[in-house]
């Protein structure tokens, strides 16, 4: 009863606001406040994007991914996507966060959009917007990806953007927000 009461608590306590700017900046994700890299504006605010921090922000993790790592968090509706591209664990409190996934309707970005939202609502609220496939052609797995808010940058060529916020959209409606630090990883 009283973890019970604990967990909800918890959850009454998290900030379920997604803040990313225009300008490509992550201000917050809930109460992870992500520095971002790779970007061209070099935006310095925040902790480091790792599993560390993000326990920090957003309590225990209560799954595991398909690693092993403690990077779900099942109450919140939030997903962490990890990796060491240098070779190093993929499971250590300093792992980098390459994405955050969101699929709880409790979450709303600082423009109002959550899940569930259809693509109407998408197109009024980031009128920017553009599809996966337009950016980078016919790749299969982003089909029904788009990116909301994409940063300028000349890492890893044409087209020369990171998108920072996406959405993914089946059936003309939202199922998940992704929230990229790292972009095309470190």
């Amino acid at each position: 009863m009283l973890a019970a009461t604990l967990a909800t608590a918890a959850l009454a306590a998290t900030s379920f606001t997604i803040d990313v700017r225009d300008t490509g900046e992550i201000r917050r994700v809930g109460d992870l406040k992500p520095k971002q890299y790779l970007g061209e504006e070099g935006f310095n605010t925040g902790v480091v994007p790792n599993r560390r921090n993000a326990i920090r922000a957003y309590g225990r993790p209560d799954r595991r991914d398909e690693n092993g790592c403690g990077n779900i968090w099942r109450r919140l509706g939030l997903r962490l996507i990890t990796a060491d591209f240098s070779g190093g664990p993929p499971c250590t409190d300093r792992t980098r966060i390459q994405r955050i996934e969101i699929t709880s309707d409790e979450w709303v970005t600082e423009r109002g959009l959550r899940i569930g939202d259809s693509l109407d609502r998408v197109r009024e609220l980031y009128p920017e917007l553009r599809r996966f496939t337009d950016l980078y052609g016919e790749a299969g797995p982003y089909r029904y990806v788009w990116a909301l808010v994409l940063e300028p940058s000349q890492v890893g060529g044409p087209p020369n953007l990171i998108d920072r916020l996406s959405a993914e959209i089946r059936k003309r409606k939202v199922v998940s927000l992704t929230v990229s630090p790292y972009g095309a990883g470190d």
